[in-house]
């Protein structure tokens, strides 16, 4: 499919999502149009196939269907990558790029930050941010949340959470605690709790099914991810990083984070609420995003 093309099915499928209808249509029910194939068979796994690695426990990043089909965020940012390096793609799934890259299984691996570098791993570009967040309802919450707001606010946070540890660090003690962050979401709407804090994706997510649901900011530092290859795959590390840059510089990339995320912005690395202090190390920041990600539990993230 050409550029344009694919970017205008992309925003066509932003304004279908922004109507009654809560599933969000893949971009591979786009049509095709032959592409050149930037990249020699030699350097991928699959002759004329970007074999892609995810981890399909990090909805709503990935996910699964009922018939194996694999969806998301990071799903239909890579069929925009092989859109542009005239390639076919396969997905399989794995926890870490170690795992599925060493044992040959897979090119590369999205959803991978600079923890998974190694020797061996490399990992390169950006196409998402993920921070713990807050979300507000537009008719009970000001326009600009601080975190003096939060402090004398009900807060409801999934029970257990690293979005709850980051309460904690605020001094947020009015907490109501739930099983998972649907529930959150079913207790805001409901007038229960005057905030949720949790993932900033799988809020933003999930806000788009509640009206008057909104991003009101992050409580905690923001975790890049990127795409991670095999050390010795520096052709395709370049041919994948180049795609990276088109579908950034010409708007792909945002209109399939708004397709996702609704209004969520893309740098969420001066989103951080007023009043909130962000004092870790990026190392350290880096693990405790990641761990938010971890233990925020999203196995019912569609349920409804």
């Amino acid at each position: 499919m050409q550029r344009g093309a694919l970017v205008a099915a992309v925003v066509a499928l932003a304004w279908a999502l922004s109507g009654c209808s809560f599933t969000t249509p893949p971009l591979s029910e786009a049509e095709d149009e032959p592409v050149d194939q930037v990249v020699d068979d030699s350097q991928l796994v699959q002759a004329g196939t970007l074999t892609v690695a995810l981890d399909t426990t990090d909805a709503p990043q990935v996910m699964i269907t009922s018939d194996g089909t694999y969806e998301g965020y990071a799903v239909d940012v890579a069929l925009a990558l092989v859109d542009s390096m005239g390639l076919k793609v396969a997905f399989v799934s794995s926890v870490s790029p170690q795992d599925a890259i060493e044992a040959g299984e897979a090119d590369i691996y999205l959803g991978a930050t600079t923890r998974n570098q190694s020797d061996d791993i490399r990992v390169q570009g950006e196409y998402l941010q993920n921070a713990t967040a807050v979300f507000g309802a537009s008719d009970s919450a000001p326009a600009t949340v601080t975190a003096e707001d939060l402090s004398r606010a009900a807060v409801g946070v999934q029970d257990g959470s690293a979005s709850q540890e980051a309460l904690t660090r605020m001094g947020i003690t009015t907490e109501n605690v739930y099983d998972n962050v649907n529930e959150c979401f079913d207790a805001l709407a409901a007038g229960e709790v005057d905030y949720v804090a949790c993932d900033a994706t799988a809020g933003a997510y999930l806000a788009r099914t509640y009206e008057g649901v909104f991003f009101a900011g992050t409580i905690g530092p923001s975790t890049s991810y990127g795409i991670a290859y095999a050390s010795s795959a520096t052709d395709l590390a370049d041919a994948v990083g180049v795609a990276l840059d088109e579908i950034s510089a010409d708007g792909t990339l945002d209109a399939i984070h708004v397709l996702w995320y609704g209004s969520l912005p893309l740098n969420l690395s001066s989103a951080v609420l007023s009043g909130v202090t962000i004092t870790e190390e990026p190392e350290a920041a880096d693990d405790d995003a990641s761990a938010a990600e971890d233990s925020d539990d999203h196995s019912d993230i569609n349920d409804f």
